[in-house]
Protein backbone atom coordinates (compact mmCIF):
# COMPACT_ATOMS: atom_id res chain seq x y z
CA UNK A 1 0.00 0.00 0.00
CA UNK A 2 1.22 3.56 -0.88
CA UNK A 3 1.06 5.92 1.67
CA UNK A 4 -0.43 9.80 1.20
CA UNK A 5 2.87 11.95 0.18
CA UNK A 6 1.77 14.17 3.07
CA UNK A 7 2.34 10.90 5.39
CA UNK A 8 5.24 9.84 3.94
CA UNK A 9 7.15 13.57 3.88
CA UNK A 10 6.46 13.10 7.74
CA UNK A 11 8.07 9.86 8.22
CA UNK A 12 10.98 10.70 6.01
CA UNK A 13 13.16 11.57 8.90
CA UNK A 14 13.04 8.37 10.85
CA UNK A 15 12.26 5.87 8.49
CA UNK A 16 15.15 7.70 5.77
CA UNK A 17 17.80 6.98 8.60
CA UNK A 18 16.86 3.38 8.82
CA UNK A 19 19.03 0.78 6.32
CA UNK A 20 17.85 -2.06 4.99
CA UNK A 21 19.90 -5.06 2.54
CA UNK A 22 18.63 -4.98 -0.83
CA UNK A 23 18.24 -8.32 -1.23
CA UNK A 24 18.31 -9.04 -5.64
CA UNK A 25 19.46 -8.02 -8.51
CA UNK A 26 22.07 -5.35 -9.62
CA UNK A 27 22.07 -3.57 -6.25
CA UNK A 28 22.29 -6.94 -3.79
CA UNK A 29 23.60 -6.54 -0.40
CA UNK A 30 23.72 -2.67 -0.66
CA UNK A 31 22.09 -0.33 1.61
CA UNK A 32 18.95 1.00 0.85
CA UNK A 33 16.35 3.59 3.16
CA UNK A 34 13.25 2.20 4.46
CA UNK A 35 11.40 5.48 3.27
CA UNK A 36 12.20 4.23 -0.03
CA UNK A 37 11.71 0.44 0.09
CA UNK A 38 8.55 -0.16 -1.67
CA UNK A 39 7.97 -0.39 -4.92
CA UNK A 40 10.58 -3.65 -5.58
CA UNK A 41 13.82 -1.28 -4.35
CA UNK A 42 14.33 -3.36 -1.20
CA UNK A 43 13.30 -6.94 -2.88
CA UNK A 44 15.82 -6.06 -5.83
CA UNK A 45 12.67 -6.40 -8.10
CA UNK A 46 12.35 -2.94 -8.87
CA UNK A 47 12.24 -2.58 -13.43
CA UNK A 48 14.78 -5.55 -12.92
CA UNK A 49 15.08 -6.41 -16.80
CA UNK A 50 15.70 -2.40 -17.43
CA UNK A 51 18.65 -2.83 -14.60
CA UNK A 52 20.35 -5.31 -16.11
CA UNK A 53 20.32 -3.63 -19.09
CA UNK A 54 21.60 -0.76 -17.97
CA UNK A 55 24.31 -2.50 -16.13
CA UNK A 56 25.28 -4.43 -19.42
CA UNK A 57 25.55 -1.06 -21.09
CA UNK A 58 28.51 0.40 -18.20
CA UNK A 59 32.28 -0.65 -18.29
CA UNK A 60 34.85 0.01 -15.79
CA UNK A 61 35.88 3.59 -16.64
CA UNK A 62 32.71 4.99 -18.03
CA UNK A 63 31.76 8.10 -17.45
CA UNK A 64 28.17 7.73 -16.37
CA UNK A 65 25.16 10.47 -16.83
CA UNK A 66 22.15 9.50 -13.89
CA UNK A 67 19.75 12.19 -15.25
CA UNK A 68 16.91 12.16 -13.19
CA UNK A 69 18.65 10.00 -10.19
CA UNK A 70 15.71 10.44 -7.86
CA UNK A 71 16.99 7.89 -4.39
CA UNK A 72 20.47 6.45 -6.60
CA UNK A 73 19.21 3.30 -7.23
CA UNK A 74 20.61 3.70 -10.81
CA UNK A 75 23.67 5.33 -9.37
CA UNK A 76 24.61 2.82 -7.14
CA UNK A 77 24.81 0.49 -10.13
CA UNK A 78 26.39 2.63 -12.10
CA UNK A 79 28.78 3.51 -9.73
CA UNK A 80 29.98 -0.58 -9.10
CA UNK A 81 30.20 -0.85 -12.88
CA UNK A 82 32.11 1.63 -13.41
CA UNK A 83 35.01 1.02 -10.73
CA UNK A 84 37.35 3.20 -9.46
CA UNK A 85 38.90 4.38 -12.99
CA UNK A 86 35.15 5.70 -13.57
CA UNK A 87 32.85 8.23 -12.72
CA UNK A 88 29.43 8.82 -11.99
CA UNK A 89 27.33 11.93 -12.41
CA UNK A 90 24.44 11.59 -10.55
CA UNK A 91 21.86 14.90 -11.39
CA UNK A 92 18.76 15.44 -8.85
CA UNK A 93 17.29 19.02 -8.55
CA UNK A 94 14.60 17.85 -5.63
CA UNK A 95 16.37 18.44 -2.25
CA UNK A 96 14.37 15.79 -0.37
CA UNK A 97 14.95 13.00 -3.12
CA UNK A 98 18.89 14.08 -2.99
CA UNK A 99 19.14 13.80 0.75
CA UNK A 100 18.08 10.22 0.43
CA UNK A 101 20.27 9.68 -2.95
CA UNK A 102 23.04 11.17 -0.62
CA UNK A 103 22.55 8.92 2.29
CA UNK A 104 22.36 5.63 0.18
CA UNK A 105 25.84 6.76 -1.64
CA UNK A 106 27.68 7.68 1.60
CA UNK A 107 26.09 4.17 3.38
CA UNK A 108 27.63 2.20 0.37
CA UNK A 109 30.58 3.69 0.41
CA UNK A 110 30.35 4.84 -2.66
CA UNK A 111 33.54 7.58 -3.96
CA UNK A 112 33.61 7.87 -7.28
CA UNK A 113 29.97 9.40 -7.82
CA UNK A 114 29.22 13.14 -7.77
CA UNK A 115 25.90 14.85 -6.98
CA UNK A 116 24.44 17.79 -8.60
CA UNK A 117 21.27 19.68 -7.75
CA UNK A 118 20.75 20.77 -11.61
CA UNK A 119 18.11 20.03 -13.80
CA UNK A 120 18.96 19.07 -17.16
CA UNK A 121 17.20 20.46 -20.24
CA UNK A 122 17.80 22.67 -23.77
CA UNK A 123 17.94 26.02 -21.65
CA UNK A 124 19.72 27.90 -18.84
CA UNK A 125 18.05 29.45 -16.02
CA UNK A 126 15.20 28.27 -13.20
CA UNK A 127 12.09 27.03 -12.76
CA UNK A 128 10.20 25.47 -11.13
CA UNK A 129 10.45 21.81 -9.89
CA UNK A 130 7.69 19.02 -8.38
CA UNK A 131 4.57 17.32 -8.80
CA UNK A 132 1.47 15.75 -7.01
CA UNK A 133 2.15 12.25 -7.27
CA UNK A 134 5.14 10.09 -6.03
CA UNK A 135 8.65 11.22 -5.88
CA UNK A 136 9.21 9.52 -9.39
CA UNK A 137 7.22 11.50 -10.87
CA UNK A 138 8.44 14.69 -9.69
CA UNK A 139 9.18 17.38 -13.28
CA UNK A 140 10.20 20.35 -14.56
CA UNK A 141 7.47 22.93 -14.16
CA UNK A 142 5.33 20.90 -11.97
CA UNK A 143 5.52 21.68 -7.73
CA UNK A 144 6.66 25.32 -6.02
CA UNK A 145 10.66 24.15 -5.26
CA UNK A 146 12.42 26.59 -7.27
CA UNK A 147 15.60 24.77 -9.11
CA UNK A 148 18.43 25.95 -11.15
CA UNK A 149 18.41 24.13 -14.78
CA UNK A 150 21.61 24.08 -17.70
CA UNK A 151 22.64 22.27 -20.69
CA UNK A 152 24.80 19.67 -20.33
CA UNK A 153 26.86 20.59 -22.94
CA UNK A 154 27.43 23.72 -20.88
CA UNK A 155 28.71 21.84 -17.91
CA UNK A 156 31.10 19.71 -20.40
CA UNK A 157 32.38 23.04 -22.04
CA UNK A 158 32.93 24.10 -18.57
CA UNK A 159 35.09 21.39 -17.18
CA UNK A 160 32.53 20.71 -14.48
CA UNK A 161 31.55 16.90 -15.85
CA UNK A 162 33.32 14.42 -17.93
CA UNK A 163 31.42 13.98 -21.45
CA UNK A 164 29.44 10.90 -21.05
CA UNK A 165 30.06 7.81 -22.69
CA UNK A 166 27.13 6.18 -20.61
CA UNK A 167 23.19 8.34 -20.34
CA UNK A 168 20.29 7.14 -18.17
CA UNK A 169 17.40 9.60 -18.84
CA UNK A 170 14.47 9.21 -16.60
CA UNK A 171 12.61 13.27 -16.41
CA UNK A 172 9.30 12.58 -16.54
CA UNK A 173 9.01 13.30 -20.34
CA UNK A 174 11.50 15.76 -20.45
CA UNK A 175 14.43 13.75 -22.08
CA UNK A 176 13.74 15.42 -25.47
CA UNK A 177 14.97 18.70 -23.64
CA UNK A 178 18.11 16.93 -22.28
CA UNK A 179 18.87 15.40 -25.49
CA UNK A 180 18.94 18.76 -27.11
CA UNK A 181 20.78 20.24 -24.24
CA UNK A 182 23.45 18.17 -24.92
CA UNK A 183 23.99 18.98 -28.43
CA UNK A 184 27.09 17.21 -30.16
CA UNK A 185 28.97 17.01 -26.91
CA UNK A 186 28.06 13.46 -26.53
CA UNK A 187 30.83 11.01 -27.36
CA UNK A 188 30.44 8.50 -30.85
CA UNK A 189 30.81 5.31 -29.01
CA UNK A 190 28.33 6.58 -26.03
CA UNK A 191 25.23 4.37 -25.14
CA UNK A 192 22.28 6.05 -24.20
CA UNK A 193 18.94 4.50 -22.10
CA UNK A 194 16.08 7.17 -21.93
CA UNK A 195 12.70 6.52 -20.26
CA UNK A 196 9.83 7.44 -22.87
CA UNK A 197 6.93 9.21 -21.43
CA UNK A 198 5.07 9.39 -24.02
CA UNK A 199 4.48 9.15 -27.84
CA UNK A 200 5.47 13.19 -28.12
CA UNK A 201 8.49 12.48 -25.72
CA UNK A 202 9.69 9.48 -28.61
CA UNK A 203 9.02 11.39 -31.57
CA UNK A 204 11.31 14.56 -29.76
CA UNK A 205 13.87 11.89 -28.49
CA UNK A 206 14.26 10.03 -31.99
CA UNK A 207 14.98 13.95 -33.47
CA UNK A 208 17.61 14.69 -31.22
CA UNK A 209 19.52 11.64 -31.00
CA UNK A 210 19.44 11.04 -35.12
CA UNK A 211 20.35 14.74 -35.29
CA UNK A 212 23.80 13.81 -33.65
CA UNK A 213 24.22 10.18 -35.85
CA UNK A 214 22.73 7.47 -32.57
CA UNK A 215 21.61 4.58 -34.15
CA UNK A 216 17.74 3.88 -32.25
CA UNK A 217 16.51 0.62 -30.33
CA UNK A 218 13.34 0.40 -28.98
CA UNK A 219 13.01 -2.60 -26.09
CA UNK A 220 9.83 -4.76 -26.01
CA UNK A 221 7.64 -2.20 -23.95
CA UNK A 222 8.30 0.80 -26.35
CA UNK A 223 7.55 -1.75 -29.52
CA UNK A 224 3.84 -2.39 -27.92
CA UNK A 225 3.49 0.90 -26.98
CA UNK A 226 4.29 2.32 -30.47
CA UNK A 227 2.05 -0.88 -32.04
CA UNK A 228 -0.78 -0.39 -30.34
CA UNK A 229 -0.69 3.65 -30.20
CA UNK A 230 -1.41 3.26 -26.16
CA UNK A 231 0.92 4.46 -23.69
CA UNK A 232 1.77 2.00 -20.79
CA UNK A 233 4.51 3.52 -18.26
CA UNK A 234 7.63 4.63 -19.45
CA UNK A 235 9.54 1.90 -21.57
CA UNK A 236 13.07 2.36 -22.72
CA UNK A 237 14.30 3.70 -25.80
CA UNK A 238 18.23 2.75 -26.06
CA UNK A 239 20.66 4.62 -28.80
CA UNK A 240 24.08 4.14 -29.51
CA UNK A 241 27.20 6.09 -30.92
CA UNK A 242 28.02 5.72 -34.22
CA UNK A 243 31.24 3.46 -33.25
CA UNK A 244 29.31 1.75 -30.87
CA UNK A 245 29.02 -1.92 -32.02
CA UNK A 246 25.99 -3.93 -31.69
CA UNK A 247 27.91 -7.24 -31.88
CA UNK A 248 29.01 -6.08 -28.64
CA UNK A 249 25.79 -5.72 -26.65
CA UNK A 250 25.05 -8.14 -23.94
CA UNK A 251 21.99 -10.65 -24.64
CA UNK A 252 19.92 -8.79 -22.30
CA UNK A 253 19.45 -6.30 -24.92
CA UNK A 254 18.82 -8.92 -27.90
CA UNK A 255 15.13 -7.82 -27.91
CA UNK A 256 15.40 -4.99 -28.68
CA UNK A 257 14.40 -3.87 -32.45
CA UNK A 258 17.06 -1.39 -34.11
CA UNK A 259 14.93 1.36 -36.15
CA UNK A 260 14.79 1.53 -39.46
Amino acid sequence: MRLPRVVSRALLPFAGRLPVPILSGENRGRLWSVASAGSGYATGLRSSEQMRVFASLVQPGDSVWDVGAHHGYMTLCAAQRAGASGRVFAFEPSVENRALLNRHLAWNGVGNAQVSPLALSDFEGQTTFGGDGTSKMLALGGGDEVVSVTRGASLIQAGACEPPTVMKIDVEGAEGGVLRGMGKTIPTHARILAAIHSYAAFVECCAALRGVGFRLLTSVGLQDCLSSGRWNGDPDLLALGQSCSLDELDPCVRSYVVMG
